[in-house]
């Protein structure tokens, strides 16, 4: 970290090699599937893995509440692929998300262990390892319906995280504002640097507070892909979406968030990133 003009704080890229090492770890441990330890049980109905800590039958009792099989528990609705799930008997609330996978594709996918269910999975038990805060994972399974595989993943549940994007829409004072914008620009720097390309983010960004700080938790993970290097079309999304979701921004915004993500970069460089802030319509 440097100090800007305006003393605050100024990141800057990590060094080459430093960012090399980083996205070769990840990506060899997610293709390989390193890392990602689990319990696998098979049941008439399911199959299942559960992560270290949780039992194949927790995991089970979940999947049979989410299926309407059993009523011993709730199970509150977010929308159509997402519940929140609570087991009778305790206070311990569950994420749960559903994977239609219907395409003959979906079948070699989950084959060669490269469905979405998989590739959430693993990139949950490495993401910690870069240090990066995302929701623990709990377990998954295959189970039946109509003939055809679903596929079901279940993470612990974040009490009290709201999405990135509403919460900056909250925000009225301009330094908080100005802060909240910069403290994600300097995480984006960071997971583009450990080589972590997410195609919709910021929707997939949860806040959370603690000790009076913000955290930023990574979710949706079925997405993630690792990259071997972040392409200025890659950046220039990102800004995008940032914009749609966030927006509109003023210009002393728009270059608060390109100097924190580029750092010392090129006049030219900043510009680039502060136009795609900034010509960007805002999503209501």
């Amino acid at each position: 970290m440097t100090r800007g003009a305006d003393g605050q704080e100024a990141v800057a890229p990590a060094p080459p090699l430093r960012r090399l090492s980083a996205r070769a770890r990840l990506a060899f441990r997610f293709y390989l599937g390193l890392g990602a330890p689990c319990q696998r049980a098979t049941y008439p109905e399911c199959r299942l893995r559960a992560a270290a800590g949780y039992t194949p039958s927790l995991v089970r009792e979940l999947v049979a509440l989410r299926r309407g099989d059993s009523t011993a528990g709730e199970v509150r609705e977010i929308n159509f692929r997402c519940r929140v799930i609570t087991p009778a008997g305790g206070d311990r609330r569950f994420f749960f998300k559903d994977f239609a996978r219907g395409h003959a594709l979906h079948d070699i996918e989950r084959a060669l262990r490269y469905s979405r269910v998989d590739r959430a999975w693993r990139a949950a038990h490495l993401l910690p390892r870069l240090g990066i805060l995302t929701p623990a994972p709990v377990g998954a399974a295959v189970a039946p319906v109509q003939g055809r595989p679903m596929e079901y993943l279940v993470t612990e549940w974040l009490p009290d995280a709201v999405p990135y994007h509403v919460r900056l829409r909250e925000v009225r004072e301009r330094d908080r504002r100005a802060l909240m914008l910069r403290e994600f620009a300097l995480h984006l720097r960071r997971w583009h640097d450990c080589g972590i390309y997410l195609r919709d983010l910021v929707t997939n960004v949860l806040t959370r507070e603690s000790s009076g700080r913000l955290e930023y938790w990574l979710t949706d993970l079925d997405q993630l892909h690792p990259i071997k290097c972040i392409s200025r079309r890659r950046s220039v999304h990102q800004m995008a979406q940032l914009a749609r979701w966030t927006g509109p921004l003023t210009e002393w915004e728009a270059e608060t968030i390109a100097m924190a993500y580029l750092g010392r970069a090129s006049e030219r460089a900043v510009n680039g990133i502060t136009e795609a802030l900034l010509v960007t319509p805002p999503t209501r």
